[in-house]
Formats: C-alpha cells, structure tokens, sequence
C-alpha cells in the first residue's frame, strides 16, 4: 500500500502545484486569485515597463510587446529575445489584427499602465491583466517589487535588490543636499519636445520627482502633470539656470536650444547650461527603472562641487552589470548618456 500511495501523492502535489494560482492586488486595486506561480509567457503594454521586465531576469518571456526596436534599440541590443516578440499593443485603439496576434502569443499575464483606454478590450483575452502605475520613486520602488511578486522567486530576489539600491541611493542623496537652501538650488526646465512645439513636464509627474530629489527646482511646477504645450515667452519668463531635453530623437542637439535666438537670454543659455537627456533601455527620465541612474546624473549636473568625486559613467557600468547582466563597455556607456543609440 505504502508503495502505491507515496507516488501518487507525489503526482498529486506535482499536479497542484502546475496548477497553483498566487492572488494580487494591483494598482487599479482589482483583486487578481488567477494568476499562475509559474509566468512563462508575458504581454507587456507598458512601454517602460518592458525593461523592468528585462530587468528582473524575465525578458526571455516576453512574447507581446508595445515596444519596437526604432524605439527602445539598447532594449533590443541587450535583449535580443525582444525580436521574437510579437508587437501588438498600440497607444490607439488596438486594431482586431493585433487582438488576434496577442491571441496566438497565448501571455499568462498580461501588464499595462492604470487608465490604459485600452483596458476594456484587454479584459477579454480570458488572461490576468495587471496594472501598474508609477508617477515617482516610491511608486517606482512599489512598481518593481509588485513585478517581482508576479514574476516568482528569482525576480523577487532581484527586485528587493533594485529596492534597497533605490533607498540607498535616494537617502544619499537627500543627505548631501539636505543644507542647500531654497534660494541656492537651480531653477531647472525640463523639456519633452523642441522641434515641433515648447513641451515642458510639471509637477506630479516623474520628471517633477527627480528634479526635486536632485536638488533642483522645478520651473514649471506651476503646471499639473506631463507633457504640456508652453510658449517661448513663457520659458523666457521662467528664465531656467538649467534646461534638460529628453532624448527623444538621436537628432536633437543642445545646439538646436542654444542657438535659438528667442532664448539667447536666458541663464542656461548664457551659461550654456542646457543637457540632452541620457537614453538606454528606456527614456532615463520618464517611466524607467533607469530612473534612479537619472537622478544621480542629475544631482552631479546641478551640483558639480557636491559631486565631484561621483563617476556617472562607472555608475552606469555598474548598473547595467548589475541589474541587467549585461557587461556594459565604456564606449557604449558614454552613447548611452549621449542619449545616443546602439551601433549596429
């Protein structure tokens, strides 16, 4: 008897266990009893979130995507399983094509962003749709450690790391600038576009967040969240000591600012104080885990002296190896705070 049951309580629990579901609740606060302790295949229409992904030793799982090569390259280059992922989220509406191929791609879990518009057809694919948010470095850390829970035991392991680097580097941060007061930190623009329009990043957004933390202010804080239109006149009446521009196209330079007769007067002109935004897996200054590399490059911009001994360079290094296993050279550290893409 003793024969016949300890191998079929064996097959038992090995049957429970290929069936077992974890229960979560995500930042939509919708309770989830159906995801399985065991993700082997992932739709991510997240753009950022793709590389946190990545990040936590599950980019091999990724089988749907919204991100392409023309947008995120040094995703691509530093996982290259993102070239056999189907590319099927959009920001419009999702297009019966591409419902039909995130079909084929048969996720367990698919993950997006809080108020995707898309959300509604999402939640007839029969499959768990987690959504996330992150707006700052606490929701970021929130972010990180929520996708390690989903994604099992070793990107949780790796996501507690990220977590407890985060707080280091954020504590350290807050300490050395800590004494610097108001009418001493730099009056700092963030800018998303020049070419076809002014577009600045206001408070409660992550552009806000990393401002602050790195000792800056925010001019155009005055304004609520991302991406909001301003005229030339208003930079001028803001008057920024530091304009940054993220790096939303390899063409932009920050000549194209300089250069422009409109701003000649302003003080990060005459001080020629204006930075094009680093660039790597994702944009380092919006939705990115690369966040926390973007505030400390930040901090040594807005603060030379205070910093003089910090190597962004070999902090990057350091990161990349860290965090994305992936033995990144000097060269390609210094494309990536160039903003500039990989080489082919």
């Amino acid at each position: 008897m003793k024969r016949f049951f300890y191998p079929l309580l064996i097959l038992i629990l090995g049957c429970a266990s290929l069936f077992a579901q974890q229960t979560f609740t995500d930042k939509a606060n919708t309770t989830h009893t159906d995801i399985p302790d065991s993700i082997n295949r992932i739709a991510d229409a997240w753009p950022a979130h793709n590389a946190i992904v990545t990040m936590l030793g599950a980019g091999d799982k990724i089988v749907a995507t919204i991100v392409t090569e023309q947008m995120c390259p040094w995703l691509y280059k530093i996982n290259p399983h993102m070239r056999q992922a189907a590319v099927v989220f959009s920001n419009n509406t999702v297009a019966m094509s591409s419902i039909e191929e995130l079909l084929k791609a048969k996720p367990d879990v698919v993950f997006t962003f809080v108020g995707n518009k898309n959300i509604g057809v999402f939640r007839n694919l029969g499959v768990p749709i987690i959504e996330l948010s992150l707006v700052d470095f606490p929701s970021l850390k929130e972010c990180v450690l929520m996708t390690g829970k989903i994604l099992g035991k070793a990107a949780r392991t790796k996501a507690e790391a990220y977590a407890l680097y985060l707080d280091q580097v954020t504590q350290k941060i807050d300490e050395r600038l800590k004494d610097v007061p108001a009418q001493q930190r730099p009056k700092v623009l963030h800018m998303s576009n020049i070419s076809t329009s002014f577009v600045v990043d206001g408070s409660g957004s992550m552009m806000d967040s990393w401002i602050r933390l790195a000792g800056g202010i925010n001019v155009a804080s005055e304004l609520q969240g991302p991406s909001k239109t301003v005229s030339a006149e208003q930079i001028i009446a803001w008057n920024p000591d530091i304009v940054i521009i993220g790096s939303t196209s390899s063409e932009i330079q920050a000549s194209d600012f300089l250069n422009n007769p409109m701003f000649k007067n302003i003080s990060a002109t005459q001080a020629k104080r204006v930075y094009i935004n680093p660039k790597g897996m994702f944009f380092w200054d919006r939705y990115s885990a690369e966040a926390i590399l973007q505030v400390q490059w930040a901090a040594q911009i807005f603060y030379p002296e205070k910093f003089k001994e910090f190597d962004i360079e070999q902090e990057t290094i350091a990161f990349y190896t860290r965090f994305f296993d992936y033995p990144l050279s000097k060269e390609e550290a210094k494309m990536i705070l160039k903003g500039i893409p990989p080489k082919e």
